[in-house]
């Protein structure tokens, strides 16, 4: 069954230059072109009707009927080549095409250490919910509903790993989040997880607010080298950071201040959350005792991010022989009204 021809679409690429046109178009079966030959026939063939008259030069030179013939030749002509070009396959090849909408470029860092499989703060909740199916089901949601948003996805323990490029693919970010329901493994470096996902904005044009979303229940010491490196790559690629922190049963809250009696190193998250207030960006930190801290903390993150970004979309292969086709019946139409309007039998005297 033929195609629809998607006018929406088409309209789309008109934005593009020539030289990207002639560079996408193409025919699925060239060779069918050689039908447009075929064309010639009506221009080079006259058939004329007989009448019981022996001449007609001797009336006046009717020239709407002259028309009318270069109408009906012309028309014959081109639906023929039309229907030879729709045969051939004609296309134009994917397109990216920049959209303006509201929303952000998302990287969400995950944390996969072998804590997540184990319950919060709280315990006055459902004991059996672990932080990582938690932060899964919410993340699940936040992908599904950020509908203009550009999100990818990295996940750490003791290495990083880019699972989910940044882009509107959003079903391999789901893919992503659901192969987590393995458990974790391994301990929790953050420092790396961040940079790879940071590394990725590199050299990419800044078309809208980005964002790095770390979802982890623990902090890291950092020595100074690590933080400096961290901190320049935070203000070079302009990106603000929110982080999720999913304290355990015996985690310390953000809050803890550390005292000469524990030392100053005894709370790692304390730590980590004091050095991202100097990353001199835009920085928010949430505290999730329970799974509807988490999906709080998420709904305020939806909000804060909805700003003005532009984004890239690609556009499938475009099947242009149905504009053909419907070139082709239009002249066929044509033909059949001045079929109608020629002359059968002359009127006798």
């Amino acid at each position: 069954m033929m195609d629809v021809f998607n006018l929406t679409s088409l309209l789309n690429l008109v934005n593009f230059n020539n030289n990207d046109l002639l560079q996408n178009a193409g025919f699925q079966s060239p060779w069918l072109l050689l039908l447009i030959l075929l064309a010639l026939l009506p221009l080079l063939i006259r058939g004329h009707s007989y009448f019981p008259h022996p001449s007609l030069l001797r009336l006046p030179e009717d020239k709407l009927s002259r028309w009318i013939a270069r109408i009906w030749r012309g028309s014959g002509a081109l639906g023929i080549a039309a229907i030879a070009i729709a045969l051939a396959g004609p296309y134009w090849g994917e397109q990216q095409v920049e959209k303006i909408g509201r929303g952000a470029h998302v990287m969400i860092v995950l944390d996969r250490s072998a804590s997540m499989n184990e319950g919060f703060a709280d315990k006055s909740g459902d004991k059996k919910i672990s932080k990582m199916a938690a932060a899964r089901s919410v993340l699940q949601q936040f992908v599904k509903e950020g509908h203009e948003d550009l999100v990818g996805m990295v996940t750490f323990s003791t290495s990083p790993i880019l699972v989910a490029p940044l882009g509107a693919d959003r079903e391999v970010v789901q893919a992503a989040l659901a192969a987590t329901e393995a458990g974790g493994m391994g301990f929790t470096a953050v420092a790396r997880g961040l940079g790879m996902a940071l590394d990725y904005f590199e050299g990419k044009p800044v078309t809208g607010a980005r964002a790095i979303l770390l979802v982890s229940d623990g902090g890291a010491h950092l020595d100074v080298k690590t933080q400096d490196l961290i901190r320049d790559m935070f203000r070079r690629q302009n990106a603000e950071l929110y982080w999720i922190y999913l304290r355990s049963n015996n985690g310390a809250s953000l809050n803890d201040v550390p005292t000469e009696e524990n030392g100053g190193d005894a709370y790692p998250e304390y730590q980590l959350h004091e050095y991202f207030k100097t990353l001199k960006v835009p920085y928010h930190a949430y505290e999730a005792e329970n799974p509807e801290a988490v999906s709080t903390a998420m709904a305020d993150i939806a909000k804060l991010k909805n700003k003005p970004t532009r984004y890239q979309e690609a556009v499938s292969r475009q099947d242009l022989s149905g504009a053909f086709y419907l070139i082709a019946c239009l002249c066929a139409f044509v033909l059949m009204a001045l079929h109608l309007t020629e002359v059968k039998q002359w009127r006798s005297i």
